[in-house]
C-alpha cells in the first residue's frame, strides 16, 4: 500500500508539472504573437535636429530618424534647455518615379544634424595685462621735449590731409598726459560703439542686475541687407549664451550679436539714455549739424567723437584693473580683433593691442579706438571720414605709429 502510494504521488507531481510546462509555453506564446511586427524607436538628444524636418518651432524638441542613437550631452558647461525629446516618425523625401531612369526611385533623403546649443568656449585662451611696465631711461625734461614734438607732428600730419577730416585723442593712463586735434568734432563710427553697450551690459552683471548665462536662440530676423556679420550661415535656432554674443560684438563688429545683446539690455529709450550719460563731448542721441570731409553739410543723431571713444577705452581699461574677473571677457574680445589694418597695423605684433573699429561706407568713415600696452598703457583714438577706406586706414596707422614712437623712445 504504501509503495503504490508513493507511485501514485509521483505520477501526479509529473502530471501537474508537465500542465504547468504546458502553461507556460502558450502564454510565452501569446505574448510573441501580440508584440509581433512592433519596431523599437530611438530617442536623439535635443541638441540635434534634422534639417529634413518641418514644422520644429522649439530648438529643444526636434524629430529624430529611427536606429540611430546619439548619446546626450556631458558638458558640464552647457545650462541651456533642458535635453528632453519625443519619439516622431522621420521626415523622408521619395524621388518621384522614373527620376533615376527606373520604374520608381529609390528614397534618397540624407538626415544631417546640427547642434542647437551654446558651443563650448571654454578652451579660449584669455588676454592678459601686463604684470609691470619698465622704466622711464629718458629724463623729464627730455620726456616734456618729445611729448611737446608729437603733439606738433600729430596737427601737422592732420592738417596736411586737407582731402580728409580727420580727429584725434591721447590719453597716457600713468601720466597726465592726455591731448587731441578735432577730437569734439562729430563722427559715424559704426561698431566703436559697441564698446561703450557692452560695457554697459556688464556693469549690470557686476551689480547683480543681469545674468551672461541666459541662452538666447538665433533667427534671421537678427540680420538685414545692411547687416555686417559673421552669422549669416548660422541656422535658425542656434544658442549663444550672452557673454559669447557680447564677445562677437567687440571682437568682430557682428552687428547680429549686438541685436540680440541689445535685445536683453531693456528699453531702447532708457539704455540710449544711459548711454548719453556716459558721453561727455556730443550727445550719441542728439542731432549733430558739421560739414563733411567734402565739405557737405550733414546733419542726424548716432554720432560719437574721438573724445568720446578714448575715454570710453579708458573707462574700460579703469574698470578691468580694480574688477578683472567681472571685464575679462571684454578684455579677451577687444585683445583678439584684427588688427591688421588702422592703428594696430603700425604696432609691433608683440605689443597688446586691445581695440574695436568701426565702418560706415555711406559717410566714408573709419574709427579706431584702443588701448595700446607697450612701454606704457595708453589709450588712442583716430575717427577719419576720407574719398576710401584705404586712405583713412593709412591716417590711422600713421598717428598711431607716431604715439608708439613717442613711447618707445622714453623707453629706448
Amino acid at each position: 500500500m504504501i509503495i503504490r502510494g508513493i507511485v501514485a504521488g509521483v505520477v501526479l507531481l509529473i502530471v501537474g508539472f508537465a500542465i504547468f510546462f504546458r502553461y507556460i509555453l502558450s502564454l510565452k506564446k501569446d505574448i510573441d504573437s501580440e508584440f509581433t511586427g512592433t519596431s523599437a524607436t530611438t530617442v536623439r538628444p535635443s541638441s540635434e535636429i534634422s534639417e529634413t524636418s518641418s514644422d520644429v518651432t522649439d530648438p529643444s524638441e526636434t524629430p529624430v530618424s529611427e536606429t540611430e542613437t546619439v548619446p546626450p550631452t556631458t558638458d558640464p558647461n552647457v545650462t541651456g534647455p533642458d535635453a528632453t525629446s519625443e519619439t516622431q516618425e522621420p521626415d523622408t523625401t521619395t524621388a518621384p518615379e522614373g527620376s533615376d531612369g527606373s520604374e520608381g526611385g529609390e528614397d534618397t533623403t540624407t538626415t544631417t544634424t546640427v547642434n542647437l546649443l551654446p558651443d563650448d568656449w571654454s578652451d579660449r585662451p584669455s588676454v592678459l595685462f601686463p604684470t609691470k611696465y619698465p622704466l622711464q631711461t629718458v629724463t623729464h625734461a627730455e620726456r616734456d621735449q618729445s611729448y611737446t614734438s608729437l603733439k606738433h607732428a600729430v596737427k601737422q600730419y592732420i592738417e596736411e590731409h586737407k582731402d580728409a577730416r580727420v580727429g584725434f585723442y591721447y590719453i597716457n593712463l600713468n601720466t597726465s598726459e592726455a591731448f587731441g586735434y578735432n577730437e569734439s568734432q562729430p563722427f559715424v563710427v559704426g561698431s566703436s560703439i559697441y564698446l561703450p553697450l557692452t560695457m554697459m551690459l556688464y556693469d549690470d552683471v557686476r551689480a547683480g542686475t543681469r545674468s551672461l548665462d541666459i541662452a538666447l536662440a538665433f533667427q534671421k530676423s537678427n540680420l538685414s541687407s545692411e547687416t555686417s556679420s559673421k552669422m549669416k550661415e548660422v541656422p535658425d535656432g542656434k544658442q549663444f549664451f550672452l557673454y559669447q554674443l557680447a564677445y562677437l560684438a567687440l571682437c568682430d563688429g557682428d552687428s547680429a550679436a549686438m541685436n540680440m545683446v541689445l535685445g536683453q539690455m531693456g528699453d531702447t529709450d532708457a539704455l540710449m539714455e544711459r548711454l548719453a550719460q556716459m558721453c561727455s563731448c556730443i550727445d550719441y542721441t542728439a542731432v549733430q549739424n558739421y560739414f563733411d570731409y567734402s565739405g557737405k553739410q550733414q546733419s542726424g543723431d548716432h554720432r560719437s567723437s574721438a573724445y568720446d571713444l578714448a575715454n570710453f577705452a579708458e573707462m574700460l581699461y579703469w574698470r578691468y584693473m580694480s574688477y578683472p574677473q567681472d571685464y575679462q571677457n571684454l578684455i579677451d574680445a577687444l585683445g583678439n580683433a584684427d588688427r591688421s589694418s588702422g592703428i594696430g597695423s603700425a604696432i609691433p605684433s608683440d605689443v597688446l593691442f586691445l581695440h574695436r573699429s568701426g565702418t560706415n561706407t555711406d559717410f566714408h568713415s573709419e574709427s579706431d579706438v584702443g588701448i595700446m600696452l607697450g612701454a606704457e598703457p595708453v589709450v588712442v583714438c583716430v575717427t577719419v571720414e576720407a574719398a576710401t577706406p584705404a586712405e583713412a586706414k593709412e591716417i590711422q596707422a600713421a598717428l598711431g605709429a607716431l604715439v608708439y614712437n613717442f613711447i618707445s623712445y622714453c623707453h629706448a
